[in-house]
């Protein structure tokens, strides 16, 4: 059966060999050559406001730090190429690769769930790849402003004058979310509606064990997000997880560095943790309080 979409960056309902058994969102990395410890924090894409809290451990382990790093550039050129991969291109939108009867069924459920009318719904989301309806779905749901931890942590970052730099370019994480194909995308949308209820409870108690460190159940839970799809798997997650991997060791080598990526990218045989432990670093689990 389908796994409906519950928002981005983050997926995968398996079961994967080598899953931690520490529960932390916020690792300190020694040993194998490099002279000081750096950090490794694992942050949600976006979290609701009332539910967003920036551990004082991880305040702490940044302020000192001499270099703060996060998966993306976030500046206007990238959100330009973000938005373009998000976006259908020009002549296509949802109704287009959708049947007139599901296109009827998604604008349906928006006027239903969120009031928001046939037209507000051509206007604003129509052109929208299925993924990223389905993540606005979720942030929807919540009823609330929500809070991005990149923005978040870069701010905090350049408040305190620490350098900032980026593991990728936004277009390779926006090649790589255009593996999942629309016709996948398109059937997970579907789910989503069809299951939302069941899907809101189960982001809400993501956001609960996020601040607990259950990176096991918040990797399970992630993961069926994009259905278990093997290609989309091995391209968003491990390969750019192996792509970091030199880049983290440099700047390790170098810099007392805070590294946050998505908290997905640290779970699994070939998450960050299990690399680094395989390249001889040792890694201890930071324990975080509100």
């Amino acid at each position: 059966m389908k796994k409906g979409i519950l928002f981005l960056l983050l997926a995968f309902w398996v079961l994967i060999p080598g899953m931690s058994q520490d529960n932390s969102i916020l690792w300190e990395v020694s040993g194998n050559g490099i002279t000081k410890p750096s950090f490794l924090f694992g942050s949600l894409k976006f979290i609701g406001e009332n539910e967003y809290y920036l551990p004082k451990e991880a305040t702490e382990k940044i302020l000192s730090s001499t270099l703060f790093v996060i998966e993306d550039q976030v500046d206007h050129h990238a959100q330009h190429e973000l938005n373009k991969a998000l976006h259908f291109p020009k002549n296509e939108s949802l109704a287009t690769h959708l049947s007139p009867d599901d296109y009827k069924k998604v604008t349906d459920f928006f006027e239903k769930e969120f009031s928001i009318s046939k037209k507000e719904f051509d206007s604003k989301y129509a052109r929208l790849k299925p993924l990223p309806i389905s993540i606005s779905m979720t942030r929807l749901s919540l009823g609330e402003n929500v809070k991005f931890y990149d923005i978040e942590l870069l701010r905090f970052a350049k408040k305190n004058k620490i350098k900032a730099f980026s593991l990728e370019s936004v277009k390779r994480e926006a090649d790589a979310l255009n593996t999942f194909s629309i016709e996948d995308q398109s059937a997970a949308l579907l789910h989503s509606i069809d299951n939302f209820d069941r899907q809101k409870e189960e982001y809400r108690k993501l956001m609960l064990d996020y601040p607990q460190g259950k990176l096991d159940e918040i990797f399970a839970y992630t993961l069926h997000t994009f259905e278990n799809n093997d290609l989309f798997i091995e391209e968003f997650y491990f390969k750019r997880n192996e792509e970091w991997l030199p880049k983290i060791e440099k700047m390790m080598k170098e810099e007392v560095a805070f590294i946050s990526v998505g908290v997905s990218h640290l779970e699994g045989e070939r998450g960050l943790l299990e690399l680094l432990k395989s390249k001889g670093y040792s890694l201890k689990p930071i324990a975080v309080t509100r």
